[in-house]
């Protein structure tokens, strides 16, 4: 097995045009987004805790809402989820609306009267002074319109401490698998195409080389280019463009094993529908690219419209890019990802049960 396993790598790494292509498109990414400073602009979610209930507050959380910086919204969940959801990274910001924000006796009385708070994460810290800046303002408008008094210190500003994730982090971990995907799907379905039509697969049926050993070694090398890949492109990320990976790179690379044995089963289902490794080709890039952009590669499934969210959850590399962030990103150990990681295996199983059903040696 180890010597199969090593003749499909040389014959892999001998195949330079293929070998370099399916380097180059994820790492020209890479260096795109690399160099493209995303996290100088934008938008970021700001939960409203009005606790005041008034005209004056409802005025606040709507001049907020019309803001393109801001995807406000009011949050009824209360302090102390609010500073939760920002410690783990699922709110950016939390303003919290005191009592008597409508009353011009309570705001006048400087030493009673409860301060509009705004809570961030340290992450971002750019983008918060923008955001502070804007709320500022609009406070002080709101109550100099609604309630006459021109307030501009009632605004005060808590942080907590984050590890900073920024946009190039997280779409690192989208970039390695879609190398890994276009890379196992392709490559693969071309690959036995071209055996099926050059009559080697039937060759094989009357060596004495166990059929399962042959796709044991193709599997194994092409787990094991996957492995490459996915480190050179971490690699590059890292020391090149300076992402910073807080989970266990092992983690990682565990999940890039699983997500690409699912995507090498697509490859050979794909395989034997297609008569030509050009039609191989074909298929498996319009199965490959829809993922690519429905599954939460470059950006969050939230953003997408009607029932396209729960779409993308149906996806093979929905659960792949989930499990790799909460490792990568949230430094969560491998075991939690279980639920991602079952899905991962259960569309294994299936796949893999597919393709052997289809499969055609002439």
């Amino acid at each position: 097995m180890i010597s199969l396993t090593l003749a499909n790598l040389k014959m892999m790494v001998r195949n330079r045009q293929a070998t370099f292509w399916a380097l180059f498109f994820p790492l020209l990414l890479v260096v795109v987004f690399g160099l493209l400073d995303i996290d100088a602009v934008g938008s970021g979610e700001l939960g409203v805790l009005d606790r005041s209930g008034s005209p004056v507050s409802e005025q606040i959380r709507q001049d907020l809402e019309a803001i393109k910086l801001l995807n406000a919204g009011e949050f009824e969940d209360g302090e102390d989820r609010g500073r939760n959801a920002i410690a783990s990274g699922d709110l950016d910001y939390l303003l919290i609306i005191p009592q008597g924000i409508d009353d011009p006796a309570v705001l006048q009385d400087h030493s009673s009267r409860s301060p509009v708070e705004l809570v961030s994460g340290s992450g971002t810290p750019n983008r918060n002074q923008l955001v502070d800046g804007t709320v500022r303002n609009v406070v002080t408008m709101v109550l100099a319109d609604q309630v006459g008094i021109a307030a501009p210190n009632l605004v005060q500003s808590d942080e907590i401490m984050v590890d900073r994730v920024t946009y190039f982090d997280a779409v690192l971990m989208g970039l390695v698998a879609l190398g890994i995907m276009t890379n196992s799907i392709i490559s693969i379905a071309v690959r036995i195409s071209t055996y099926r039509n050059a009559s080697i697969l039937k060759r094989l049926l009357v060596t004495p080389l166990p059929i399962w050993k042959y796709f044991v070694g193709e599997v194994a090398a092409h787990l094991v280019v996957a492995m490459v890949q996915a480190a050179i492109i971490l690699v590059v990320g890292v020391f090149v463009f300076g992402a910073r990976i807080h989970g266990n790179v092992l983690g990682i690379m565990a999940i890039v094993a699983l997500g690409s044995l699912v995507f090498l089963n697509i490859g050979f289902i794909i395989s034997a529908w297609s008569r030509t490794p050009a039609a191989a080709s074909g298929m498996g890039n319009a199965i490959a690219l829809p993922m690519m952009f429905f599954a939460g590669t470059f950006f969050s499934t939230a953003a997408l419209p009607w029932v396209l969210p729960y779409v993308a959850e149906a996806l093979p590399l929905t659960p792949m890019l989930v499990a790799m962030r909460e490792v990568a990103n949230a430094g969560q150990p491998l075991w939690t990802t279980w639920p991602q990681l079952a899905t991962l295996a259960g569309w294994a199983l299936g796949t893999g049960v597919v393709a052997t059903k289809v499969f055609k040696f002439n």
